[in-house]
C-alpha cells in the first residue's frame, strides 16, 4: 500500500509540475489571440484589470476569516456565494471609473483573468509542496483538495482547460457591464452560481463540471463581443 501510495504522490508531483508552463500558456496564447483581435495589449488596462481582482480577493478576505470555524462545507458555500457580489461590483466601478472603450475594456478583463491565473499557478506550487507530508494540516488540506478533484492525476489538465473558460468568463463579464451597467444584476447572481455549481459538481464527475463552465463561459463571452 505504501508502495502505491509513492508512485501516485510521484506522478502527482509530476502533473502538477507540468501544470505551470501550461498554465502560462494559456495566459499568453489568449493575450496572443487578443492581439489579432484588438490590436497592441492596453498594458495600463491590463494592470488595472489584475488590481480589481486583488482588490476583490482582499473584500473576500474577511468573509473567509469569518466561516473559517464552520463546518467546512457550509465554508465553502458562503464563500463561493460571496465571490459573485465581491468581483462584480468591484468590476463594475472598474468599467465605470477607470477603462473606457472596446479595446482598454477588452484588456481589462485579461488583466482579471490573467492575475488569476498567476493565482492559480501559485496555488499548485502548494499542492505540490503538500504532497508526500503527514503533518495534520498537510493531511486535512489534502483532503479538502482530494474532495474538489484537485489530487486526480487528470487534475492539472482539467485546471488548465477551466483557466481557458474562465477566462472567458471574466472578460465577457467585464464587457457586458461596461455596456450596461446594470446587468450587474445578472452578472452578480451568475457568477455565484456557477462557482457553488461547479464546486459541487466536481465531487461527482470533474468532466461534467468542466463542461458546464465552458458552455456558460463561452455564451457570456460571445454575448460580450456581439455587444460591442
Amino acid at each position: 500500500m505504501a508502495r502505491i501510495e509513492s508512485t501516485t504522490t510521484q506522478s502527482l508531483h509530476r502533473s502538477t509540475l507540468w501544470t505551470l508552463p501550461a498554465l502560462a500558456a494559456v495566459a499568453v496564447l489568449l493575450a496572443a489571440a487578443l492581439t489579432l483581435w484588438a490590436g497592441a495589449p492596453r498594458w495600463d488596462a491590463v494592470a488595472l484589470g489584475a488590481g480589481g481582482w486583488l482588490a476583490a480577493l482582499v473584500l473576500r478576505g474577511p468573509i473567509a476569516a469569518v466561516v473559517a470555524k464552520l463546518p467546512r462545507e457550509r465554508a465553502t458555500t458562503i464563500i463561493g456565494a460571496a465571490s459573485g457580489p465581491c468581483e462584480e461590483i468591484v468590476r463594475l466601478l472598474l468599467v465605470l471609473l477607470l477603462v473606457s472603450g472596446f479595446p482598454e475594456v477588452l484588456w481589462a478583463g485579461y488583466g482579471w483573468a490573467a492575475i488569476e491565473i498567476v493565482y492559480t499557478m501559485v496555488s499548485a506550487l502548494f499542492i505540490r509542496s503538500l504532497l508526500g507530508k503527514t503533518d495534520e494540516k498537510s493531511l486535512e488540506a489534502r483532503r479538502l483538495l482530494e474532495a474538489q478533484g484537485m489530487l486526480r492525476p487528470d487534475g492539472p489538465l482539467w485546471a488548465v482547460l477551466e483557466r481557458i473558460s474562465v477566462s472567458l468568463l471574466h472578460i465577457g463579464f467585464t464587457l457586458l457591464l461596461a455596456w450596461q451597467p446594470w446587468l450587474l444584476l445578472a452578472t452578480v447572481p451568475l457568477h455565484s452560481a456557477v462557482n457553488l455549481l461547479v464546486v459541487r459538481l466536481a465531487r461527482v464527475s470533474l468532466p461534467k463540471a468542466e463542461a458546464l463552465i465552458a458552455v456558460v463561459s463561452a455564451a457570456v463571452f460571445a454575448f460580450g463581443l456581439l455587444c460591442h
